[in-house]
């Protein structure tokens, strides 16, 4: 009968103590689901967060980019308008010179003066202007002259960077540059290519594209006459070589055009400042050899 009593005792204290262990049971499952669905969360945030820096990396980059394009837009434009106001000024202006002596002395014999006419003044003006300008070529009795422009584009490329370095087949793009450069050539002078195998190189494109094809207008400048520009491309020491020579006067010949020569020393600062080496072997005379060695850098 006692075993009984216990019996019953037993199975009734289960029967009260069976709902708090179900509900402390219930109770952990829910602080544990709790503590998954805030890592969740917190996981969920911190990738938001992380997104908002990266977006706001992104638009910073590309209005500093946008902001130096726009810069170098508007310093281009400020040097061709500055370079139309020269040109209009030398139409309208023509220069004065002092009357040579002798001329005064032939006026005072013969009884008349001997100023030139208002179309002699314009006729010698637009001899200057052509003069002045590069010559793009001869075809009959018609000659077509191109602004050399070389300087300022030039000076913009040493102050603003523009554009991305980045790896490209030399091959590919000293064909690209002949390319664009031959129709600005004049037909007196043509342009033959020796390519060999050369590694890749990390380059910003545009920079080397405006630097090589000034150069190779401003040797072509040098030749009179019938001549001959050759570039070349070939593997040395690891590195791409690019040679610019030509059949004419020699860099420095008496008379050079001074845009040329200020060409000349933007290229090399341009060329340099990209991690490029430069020699250059002159002969008055006899003709000029161009060396840009490139390093294959990653």
């Amino acid at each position: 009968m006692r075993s009984k009593v216990q019996y019953i005792f037993f199975f009734v204290a289960v029967i009260l103590l069976l709902p708090n262990v179900l509900m402390a049971q219930t109770v952990m499952i829910s602080y544990e689901s709790l503590i998954q669905e805030r890592i969740i969360w917190g996981g969920v945030v911190s990738i938001l967060v992380v997104l908002v820096i990266f977006l706001e990396i992104v638009r910073r980059k590309q209005r500093k980019i946008s902001k130096q394009s726009y810069l170098a837009q508007k310093e281009k434009i400020t040097f061709l308008e500055a370079k139309v106001r020269d040109i209009e000024q030398q139409k309208t202006k023509p220069s004065r010179v002092n009357k040579p002596k002798f001329e005064e002395e032939v006026e005072s014999l013969v009884g008349g003066s001997i100023q030139p006419t208002k179309q002699e003044v314009l006729s010698e003006i637009e001899v200057e202007e052509f003069t002045s300008s590069r010559m793009k070529g001869v075809h009959g009795d018609s000659l077509k002259v191109v602004e050399n422009d070389d300087v300022g584009e030039l000076t913009i490329m040493s102050t603003h960077n523009l554009g991305k370095s980045k790896l490209i087949n030399p091959k590919e793009f000293i064909e690209n540059t002949l390319e664009e450069v031959k129709p600005t050539l004049p037909e007196n002078v043509s342009v033959a290519v020796q390519i060999g195998g050369a590694p890749m190189i990390n380059i910003n494109q545009n920079v080397f594209e405006k630097a090589i094809n000034a150069l190779i207008r401003c040797s072509a400048n040098t030749i009179e006459g019938n001549g001959k520009i050759t570039v070349s491309l070939y593997a040395s020491m690891g590195e791409a070589q690019v040679s610019i020579s030509d059949n004419g006067k020699g860099w420095g010949y008496d008379g050079q055009d001074t845009d040329d020569l200020k060409t000349l020393d933007l290229a090399k600062k341009i060329l340099k400042s990209q991690g490029a080496t430069f020699d250059m072997n002159t002969q008055l005379g006899k003709g000029t050899e161009i060396v840009i060695s490139i390093p294959n850098k990653k």
